[in-house]
């Protein structure tokens, strides 16, 4: 059981780190505005930040 329970918790993992949705710089960027909002930031300057971000680490031309 013990055995079965490993195989699928890496078949998981490996299929999660090998996800391009989760490795993209979007997703980073989108996840630091998401804690940004939490943290009670203003929601302008939290779009500005990911605009930034999606400029400086995507290469978006904004």
């Amino acid at each position: 059981m013990n055995k079965k329970l490993a195989a699928l918790m890496f078949a998981i993992g490996l299929g999660a780190a090998s996800s391009p949705v989760l490795a993209s710089c979007e997703f980073y960027c989108a996840s630091d505005y998401n804690q940004c909002i939490k943290n009670g930031m203003p929601s302008e300057e939290c779009a500005a930040e990911r605009t930034a971000c999606l400029r400086d680490i995507c290469g978006y031309d904004y």
